[in-house]
């Protein structure tokens, strides 16, 4: 191989290289599994292994599989589900609120009733 055809090779391998590189795919969804993880903890919080243990363990089991795509490179997968694991996170936390608003309803309506008969009695 003469040096002029050495360049040549070298010259063609360069942008082949280049574009390969450019055509990788998405990025890592760092944000989106990190927004996942902040909704997730948020969730806790708000109660939801106690109000919502069904759906908080599905977006714990949804994060869990995200970071591991993203560990393999597959990248839109793991932003795909780091998506659906913050909304199910959301969506429990959401969910505990409301339930731990009902039961605070609940014990005031308790605590009403019993001091509405603690009052009928002393009349």
């Amino acid at each position: 191989m003469t040096r002029n055809s050495a360049l040549a090779a070298c010259a063609m391998l360069i942008p082949a290289a280049f574009a390969a590189g450019c055509a990788s795919g998405p990025p890592r969804p760092d944000a989106q599994l990190a927004r996942a993880e902040a909704s997730l903890t948020q969730a806790e919080q708000a109660g939801a292994r106690q109000y919502a243990g069904t759906e908080y363990d599905a977006a714990r089991d949804k994060l869990g599989e995200a970071q591991r795509l993203a560990d393999k490179g597959k990248n839109a997968q793991a932003g795909m589900l780091a998506d659906e694991a913050r909304v199910d996170a959301e969506f429990a936390a959401a969910h505990s609120r409301h339930a731990s608003a009902d039961k605070a309803a609940t014990e005031v309506r308790l605590a009403t009733e019993t001091l509405q008969e603690e009052a009928r009695r002393q009349q």
